[in-house]
């Protein structure tokens, strides 16, 4: 919930402007939306399908990756004190990290189930 704390955050400084209030929070739900449509891929309730719905896996991953590589490379170079700095690389690091651990589980997922969990395939969606 480290975005709901961000989105928190921003709301609390009023040093932001109002592009950089708007820019913030655009991200933060960003990120929240994708984590939700990810949980309910998880859960197995979109589409009655588990965890493998590969393109929903990837978009999420993929977003996460350059965010963080995007976004910690500028916050190395910025003016921040170290414990910034050093908070906000840790959180990229897992970030990514994380990132490349879902999108391998979730090819095995989809790999050892024959490619038949994705709802992306038409021909699953055709049966329903």
């Amino acid at each position: 919930m480290v975005w709901v704390g961000r989105i928190r955050n921003v709301f609390g400084d009023d040093n932001l402007s109002g592009g950089a209030r708007f820019w913030r929070i655009a991200v933060s739900i960003v990120f929240l939306v994708l984590a939700a449509m990810l949980a309910t891929v998880a859960l197995g309730r979109w589409h009655r399908r588990p965890l493998g719905s590969t393109r929903m896996v990837a978009v999420f991953c993929l977003w996460t990756i350059v965010f963080w590589t995007v976004r910690g490379g500028g916050l190395l170079f910025a003016e921040h004190d170290a414990e910034f700095k050093l908070v906000h690389t840790a959180l990229a690091v897992v970030s990514i990290g994380l990132a490349g651990l879902l999108y391998r589980v979730d090819q095995r997922v989809t790999a050892a189930s024959g490619g038949l969990v994705s709802v992306d395939d038409p021909s699953t969606t055709a049966e329903r």
